[in-house]
């Protein structure tokens, strides 16, 4: 039977001459997660992955001589740039550098650093139970516990996010140095050697400065290497007490130091007095107890239907309101109260439950941040599972004598954790698909606006415009966000809709208007604006609008696009061409800077050239018909038959069952914002010619 005298282990054991549990841990995590990660290779890029990686030009690198840009996070290309989370950053830059943004290598990635956090947690967790304070009680059952616990955590359907939306990387590779880090300090300190010492504590520095260099709730380090030396090294006991309170200053001066070299106090601030957050600093400390106590039941009861990405949580706004404020304060002093009184009979449970509140300290506290993630219970919940694998184990034990019982119960343990893995099989099959994930969050969070504003953006692509407008509307009127900047992007949203859908001009102004006021400077309002104008021939005004906010934007893409459309409309083809040529250089498969190019070799009498970069505009976009208007007049222009018949019929093909002449006259009353003006008698004489030409034949 499985009892503590044989550690839990079965009986066969093979003749390895290497760490066999270690081992098995490896393989048996591997096949695991693999498993329950499957679905995931081939997941989609999400919510912030487009502006730190996606969109990120400091991030995309194209030799590794200018890896050092990508330290530097979102700010290279600022005057007032610095370091941020350089080793996270860089690593986006080596995927990029190697396969660009295709998502599967960045997918494999996350998962090697997931399978070695889980691995490093084993390891930890194993030593821990054989050192001398824990040895008499936990020692025969080490392995198990340690294996169970890494298993239950490694599968929490709650780590998802932090595996499988790629940006979240910096939470799990964060992990990963934070448990590395920990182990070599547990191994430093027990080595019996100056050598074992001097190896230990080098691989725990290196582990930390990359826990450092990763995230920054990273910071209380320190202060875990205190607590653990206090719990499992030094043992509980009133003489390691008072000798911890006596260095504790020590691990408090550093944190706070890397919690100065990390913060940005004007920029919090300015957060708070900008509106940003719907709520003060006193009102996010105030959440934040129930937020605790949620994570938890989440932990302990993560069922799909209570998994998403963002979620609804209403704002404590006094001490009673809700009353649940107090009682989650309350909750958890008593628990502070318990792991600090109880610590000598209960040390892995008063542990797991310090280790769970300080390493929530900079994410939930005043800092203005968003007010819950499930993945910033990454490395919180390292510690959680080793009391509820050995409450499990002591079950097994105490069935012992009860051959059958002690099966039934085994059965019931190995279901709970396949019924777990297949939970995060499950979310993963909703997180993989950008459109599945948004759906599925507007479904249990139907009051919240971003996910309603991201849900209409795959609508709006997909043609659906009715139900785009539906939910953009919803979102607007609800203004129900943590970040209500995000409501402007609603107001975008609309403009958008009422400038290409229903060419309702002021309305899309207006719509416009109130983005830039939730959004001051919004680089894609701006160029709503700018389309406006141009539609409505307004050129120098679009100039001014342009050159009122586009000087700190040198680098954003769709800025520099417009610029050089304005450009082009301005008689000015030098300056438009230069501008196309930076657009091209930031966005290579974006038809539009080629159109504008296109159209200035033109102007500038470069037919060959001109030529050349309308035939890549029709590569990206085939069926635009401007493009192809422009390519049937330059084919005209310089003879070239073939490819002029070709583009003729094709343009037949695009403009439907109405007539020829209404399509082109139709293109032409819209050509203000357009590269290309199309002259509908011109290019309707070319296109009959062509023909009745091959129609004779």
């Amino acid at each position: 039977m499985l009892n503590k005298e044989n550690g839990f282990m079965l009986p066969c054991r093979l003749p390895l001459p290497f760490d066999r549990e270690a081992a098995f841990t490896v393989f048996a995590l591997l096949l695991t997660l693999l498993l329950v990660y499957s679905n995931s290779f081939q997941g989609e890029w999400h919510f912030d992955d487009h502006h730190n990686i996606v969109d990120n030009r400091c991030v995309q690198v194209h030799n590794l001589d200018d890896l050092s840009q990508s330290f530097y996070g979102l700010t290279c290309d600022t005057a007032d740039r610095r370091i941020s989370r350089p080793l996270a950053y860089a690593s986006f830059a080596l995927n990029h550098f190697f396969s660009g943004t295709d998502v599967w290598s960045y997918h494999v990635v996350n998962f090697i650093v997931h399978l070695s956090s889980a691995f490093f947690l084993f390891l930890l967790i194993r030593l821990t139970l054989t050192l001398p304070p824990m040895r008499e009680e936990y020692g025969s059952v080490a392995y198990p516990a340690a294996l169970l616990s890494s298993f239950l955590w490694a599968t929490s359907p709650l780590h998802v996010h932090a595996v499988s939306i790629i940006v979240q990387r910096m939470a799990s590779m964060a992990g990963l140095g934070y448990v590395a880090a920990l182990y070599f300090y547990a191994r430093a300190r027990t080595a019996q050697t100056v050598v074992g010492r001097m190896a230990g504590f080098t691989l725990c520095g290196g582990a930390a400065l990359t826990a450092f260099a990763t995230k920054e709730n990273t910071a209380v380090l320190p202060l875990a290497f205190w607590l653990y030396d206090l719990f499992f090294l030094a043992g509980i006991s009133a003489e390691t007490r008072r000798r911890a309170l006596k260095w504790s200053p020590l691990p408090l001066v550093f944190m706070l130091g890397l919690g100065l070299l990390y913060t940005d106090f004007s920029m919090e601030r300015a957060v708070y007095e900008s509106g940003v957050r719907p709520f003060s600093p006193l009102e996010r400390l105030l959440t934040q107890g129930r937020v605790m106590f949620f994570y938890v039941s989440l932990l302990l009861y993560p069922i799909p239907s209570r998994l998403t990405l963002l979620h609804d949580i209403e704002v404590s706004r006094s001490l009673f309101d809700p009353w649940t404020t107090a009682a989650a304060i309350v909750g958890m002093a008593l628990c502070v109260l318990l792991a600090v009184v109880r610590a000598r009979r209960y040390p892995l449970l008063s542990f797991a439950i310090l280790f769970f509140l300080l390493n929530h300290l900079v994410e939930g506290t005043w800092i203005p941040l968003e007010l819950i993630f499930e993945h910033r219970n990454y490395i919180p919940s390292m510690f959680f599972f080793v009391p509820v694998a050995l409450l499990m184990i002591r079950c097994l034990d105490y069935f012992s004598y009860r051959p059958g019982l002690q099966i039934f119960m085994a059965v019931g343990f190995a279901l709970l954790l396949a019924s777990q893995g297949y939970t995060t099989f499950e979310r993963n099959d909703i997180v993989r698909s950008d459109l599945h994930l948004w759906l599925d969050n507007v479904q249990k969070s139907p009051d919240l606006s971003r996910p309603r504003i991201n849900l209409a953006k795959h609508y709006y692509e997909a043609g659906m415009y009715e139900q785009a407008y539906r939910e953009l509307t919803r979102a607007e009127k609800s203004g129900r966000d943590t970040n209500l900047r995000q409501i402007g992007l609603a107001s975008y949203g609309l403009g958008i809709y009422y400038l290409y859908q229903v060419n309702d001009l002021r309305l899309a102004e207006k719509k416009f208007n109130e983005t830039l006021e939730r959004i001051p400077g919004y680089p894609a309002a701006i160029i709503g604006l700018v389309r406006i104008a141009l539609k409505e021939g307004k050129i120098d005004q679009a100039w001014r609008l342009l050159e009122g906010y586009s000087p700190d934007r040198r680098y954003n893409r769709q800025m520099t696009s417009t610029r050089a459309l304005v450009l082009l409309k301005k008689g000015d083809p030098q300056g438009a061409l230069k501008s196309a040529m930076k657009a091209i250089a930031l966005e290579w498969d974006n038809p539009e800077p080629w159109q504008v190019a296109g159209q200035a070799w033109r102007q500038l009498d470069q037919m060959q050239q001109s030529l050349a970069c309308w035939e890549k505009s029709q590569q990206l976009s085939p069926a635009n018909p401007r493009t192809l208007l422009a390519l049937v007049e330059l084919y005209d222009q310089l003879q070239v038959k073939p490819a002029l018949t070709r583009t003729a019929i094709r343009c037949l093909v695009v403009k439907g069952d109405g007539g020829l002449d209404e399509w082109l006259s139709r293109l032409a009353r819209d050509s203000g914002d357009a590269a290309y003006e199309v002259n509908p008698q011109m290019l309707e004489r070319i296109i009959r010619r062509v023909i009745r030409s091959e129609l004779a034949r």
